[in-house]
């Protein structure tokens, strides 16, 4: 009896164990089919899912909440869409995509998916136009689509997700005016930790910490600030930004504007100009202007005081009408460097300061800055607007950010919510959660996405190099910057021209991606004194600027296409687009017309154009390349533009 008892004692270990692999095998596959009263049916004294965040008992059997969050939503490894796709849901009742189930663009939100790819209506659906290896890749402003590249860097099956409880009813904790509130230094405590954790030398503690809607904000709030910092103490009225060209650059006038609602407490010492006409404290007297500088210059340019001294941006004189916005690593260069300005009038762009945008080992020394524009936008994602303005901690500057920011997030501009607050608390506690030396931890893994992108365009750079035809610029060094940076080569330079919508020629025309040429970067500055050992004759047209926030296969792709024309300079990506040397041909051509293809504004003659200097064009080949390089096409403003454009046009 006692030999019985003990065989069926293992037969049902076995029976148990083999229901638990099972299950494990059925959670696997299909997560949401494992209840807990199934799992309790087999291990009766295990509490499985009785913990409210989601912590699975010891059998792990049930599904932590964010694996029943995705599933439910069909998204993370739960997904049923390609790449740089989500599973959306829209409303029946939705004017133009009525109740549409499926995938959609991660970018845009459209039904399908990548919007080169398809095209949708209500009443036909999804239909493919397009593949990876044959589309117009659209590769511009800097948005991130990596999501998929994060699952797999990470290991884990679902992305970071924010679970927290919502206060109902009282406003928000956190304001514009008050960086010492106990809600305000809590928010701080988490970032100077993130900022400790990735092994930045900022030293934090010599400034005060302001909440934003992510970096675009904390630099327009911190210009404002320091503009209204120098209108308080100084004469000055029109200041000017010193800005290595190329340079990203900022709206100028919004900072203007916060700045001049405080114009009642601009200085006004009887050594102004504008003491004597009673103006010093009039609204409207202010302005910034840009002030390109190339790397090639060899001297700093200089500008005039209200008092009528000239002054270079390194002047130590508090009477300089000069600061310095300072990107680091910069963009479109991932320049990182230290400051031309004294620290008082150096404003800093923190939003790659992180890991992933240098190589490795790479120390984040601080290069002593004024202030700091930080955020999660680039690392985790561009829709969740949240991070923090940094100022550095004397009267002067924290009375003025303090004004500044108390207009900025005041009730009709939008309160900071505790959905942004807890948001960008909760996301950093789960950046950190493992030490950054883990290379499944969140921004170990973006750094390997963003080298491994850097790895495969960098090979398809030496090639084209090597073929004399394009590079990546010598200033920049590889992992350096979000951005790749480069121009074509001499034999290429000159050719390249304005086929509208701020695109690059080349690559749009051969390679079949469309990146920014970035010619309103030079702010002022001619595009010959960059140096580097550039060409005599280069222009504007002949620079490109690639961000790396799309999907590997969107580089890898770039890559092999790069690769082939540049190989053999009479192979095409495609019948659609031109080969180098047909490329060549039609730009010098147009040297010698006196109508040029940039002065043609109807799209077929522009086709019937270029099929006469190609003639091996077909009809339909030749109006899809005219359609996409014709110089008078629509104008949309698009993220990374100049901000005075936006509704220009």
């Amino acid at each position: 009896m006692l030999y019985l008892a003990t065989v069926f004692a293992l037969l049902a270990a076995a029976d148990a164990a083999k229901n638990a692999a099972k299950a494990q095998r059925k959670l696997s596959e299909d997560p949401m089919s494992t209840s807990c009263r199934d799992v309790k049916a087999v291990f009766k004294g295990e509490e499985c899912c009785s913990n409210l965040d989601g912590t699975a008992s010891t059998s792990a059997l049930c599904p932590p909440v964010e694996t029943v969050v995705a599933y439910s939503a069909m998204r993370d490894s739960f997904s049923p869409c390609e790449e740089e796709s989500v599973y959306k849901t829209y409303n029946p009742e939705h004017p133009v995509v009525p109740g549409y189930t499926g995938c959609t663009s991660e970018l845009s939100s459209d039904p399908c998916g990548i919007d080169q790819y398809y095209e949708y209506s209500p009443d036909s659906g999804c239909t493919t136009v397009a593949t990876v290896t044959s589309a117009l890749q659209i590769v511009r402003g800097g948005s991130p689509t990596m999501s998929e590249d994060m699952l797999r860097l990470t290991g884990a099956a679902t992305l970071p997700q924010l679970n927290f409880p919502m206060i109902p009813m009282s406003y928000p904790h956190i304001s514009g005016s008050s960086p010492d509130s106990n809600p305000m230094l809590d928010l701080t405590t988490y970032w100077k930790q993130l900022l400790t954790y990735i092994g930045s030398e900022i030293a934090a503690d010599e400034f005060k910490f302001y909440p934003t809607y992510g970096a675009e904000q904390g630099m327009v709030g911190m210009i404002a600030t320091k503009v209204l910092e120098l209108a308080r103490t100084t004469c000055n009225r029109d200041f000017y930004a010193y800005l290595k060209a190329p340079a990203y650059g900022y709206d100028w006038t919004q900072a203007i504007a916060y700045a001049d609602m405080m114009a009642s407490s601009f200085y006004s010492g009887p050594e102004c100009p504008c003491y004597n006409t009673s103006t010093c404290n009039d609204k409207g007297t202010l302005s910034i202007s840009q002030v390109g500088w190339g790397p090639a210059q060899t001297t700093l340019p200089e500008k005039e005081s209200a008092t009528g001294m000239m002054y270079t941006p390194d002047s130590d004189s508090p009477d300089s009408p000069w600061f310095q916005t300072n990107v680091v690593p910069g963009n479109p260069i991932g320049r990182f460097e230290p400051c031309v300005t004294p620290r008082e009038r150096c404003l800093c762009d923190g939003v790659y300061w992180y890991p992933g945008f240098v190589a490795e080992d790479t120390v984040l020394s601080d290069p002593v800055c004024y202030s700091w524009a930080m955020s999660l936008t680039k690392v985790y994602s561009a829709q969740l607007r949240a991070g923090v303005m940094m100022i550095q901690d004397y009267p002067e500057a924290v009375s003025a950010a303090s004004a500044i920011m108390n207009k900025k997030l005041a009730i009709a501009n939008g309160l900071y919510s505790y959905l942004q607050s807890q948001g960008q608390v909760e996301l950093i506690k789960q950046m950190m959660a493992k030490p950054f030396s883990d290379p499944t931890s969140w921004l170990h893994a973006f750094r390997t996405a963003q080298h491994e992108k850097w790895d495969v365009m960098d090979a398809a750079f030496d090639v084209c190099e090597a073929a004399g035809i394009l590079k990546r610029t010598d200033e920049q060094p590889k992992y350096f910057g979000a951005y790749i940076f480069g121009h074509m080569m001499p034999e290429y330079c000159s050719l390249s021209t304005n086929i509208g919508a701020a695109s690059n020629d080349f690559f749009k025309s051969v390679v079949g991606y469309d990146h920014f040429n970035y010619y309103w970067g030079w702010r002022g500055e001619d595009v010959t004194n960059y140096g580097f050992g550039v060409p005599s004759n280069i222009t504007s047209q002949d620079y490109f600027r690639i961000h790396t926030f799309r999907d590997y296969s969107i580089y890898e792709e770039e890559a092999r296409r790069m690769t082939i024309v540049c190989s053999d300079k009479d192979a095409k990506v495609s019948s659609e687009y031109l080969s180098v040397n047909e490329w060549k041909l039609v730009r010098s051509i147009d040297t010698t017309r006196r109508r040029k293809l940039s002065d043609i504004t109807d799209v077929n003659e522009l086709a019937r154009q270029l099929k006469e200097d190609v003639p091996r064009l077909s009809n339909v080949a030749a109006i899809k390349l005219a359609e996409r390089t014709h110089a008078s096409q629509d104008f949309q403003w698009e993220y990374g533009m100049p901000s005075e454009w936006n509704n220009v046009y």
